[in-house]
């Protein structure tokens, strides 16, 4: 979806980098529930793009930061 498209971009300008939620709602261009969308966006990349979702190793949580996408992909 577009919405998916915006925020893969935004965590790719900023590989390898915790991005907050309201950072990436504001790069995204999104309303106030905003926060929520972000996990619903992000759970749904990692069906995309993780071989195991539940585990994912790309599209990583950081607790208490936000979501980092790794620079490069595991082997």
């Amino acid at each position: 979806t577009g919405v998916e498209a915006n925020l893969l971009r935004a965590l790719a300008s900023r590989a390898g980098q915790a991005v907050s939620r309201d950072e990436l709602a504001r790069l995204c261009e999104l309303t106030a529930e905003g926060e929520r969308t972000i996990d619903v966006q992000v759970t749904r990349l990692r069906r995309k793009l993780e071989d195991d979702p539940k585990m994912p190793r790309m599209l990583q949580t950081v607790r208490g930061k936000g979501y980092l996408l790794r620079a490069e992909r595991e082997g």
